[in-house]
């Protein structure tokens, strides 16, 4: 199978790897490129805890002046390979909501001591873990550690294989990333367009509009690609 995998980098690659040691033939094409833009200077004052909701914002910590401050934190993620991202970079107390950005929010609400969370976050970003928290009562300040720029197009072997109707499967990780796939995909006839499987409903929402969508039983990469390539 020729697959398409459209996450940023560097997690592009890990699950590329991943698929070539399947035997599939893998085309990295990510629909977003990531800049991290994580301040100097990071207030903690009066802060519990922290919350993330993808390891691109632990990436975006890394060689922080700060770090060992904030590895004495308790951190709630909102999946386990978050989690484990953090755990790597020397994190300890790491709790895993296994879910979204509302799932997270159900964990913090039951586990939640008395100071702030920071939760450290995209400039661009779905989910309103913020809203969440502040109906729940507790304080959430946002910071913006990272951002996700949408790429203007793929590269040209890409578009020919899309035209020509060689991509079997199309990957898609995050409802941001959809939304840029279905602009580049405009345009491409119907018969030309491979399968479409994304990591939930919520993510592939937007390539809806072009034609069927497939999605992960649960939000994590295993289950996508058993549904990716239960037909392999």
């Amino acid at each position: 199978m020729r697959i398409l995998v459209t996450r940023p980098y560097p997690h592009c690659a890990r699950t590329a790897a991943r698929l070539r040691d399947m035997g599939h033939e893998v085309i990295e094409a990510p629909a977003l490129d990531i800049v991290r833009r994580a301040p100097d200077e990071i207030d903690l004052d009066g802060v519990d805890a922290l919350a993330i909701t993808s390891s691109q914002a632990i990436g975006a910590l890394v060689g922080h002046r700060q770090l060992p401050e904030l590895a004495r934190l308790a951190v709630y993620t909102v999946g386990a390979r978050t989690a484990a991202a953090a755990r790597e970079l020397g994190f300890t107390s790491v709790l895993s909501a296994d879910g979204d950005a509302e799932d997270l929010s159900r964990l913090i609400e039951a586990c939640h001591g008395s100071g702030d969370i920071l939760y450290f976050g995209a400039r661009d970003r779905s989910g309103d873990l913020e809203k969440h928290l502040a109906a729940a009562g507790i304080g959430c300040r946002l910071i913006e550690v990272y951002q996700a720029d949408p790429v203007a197009s793929w590269p040209h072997e890409v578009n020919e294989a899309l035209v020509k109707g060689e991509i079997d499967i199309l990957l898609a990780y995050s409802t941001r990333s959809a939304e840029v796939c279905a602009n580049l995909l405009r345009g491409l006839a119907p018969a030309m367009l491979p399968r479409m499987v994304a990591l939930s409903a919520k993510a592939g929402a937007p390539l809806t509009a072009l034609g069927p969508v497939e999605w992960a039983e649960t939000p994590d990469e295993e289950a996508l690609f058993l549904r990716a390539l239960n037909r392999c």
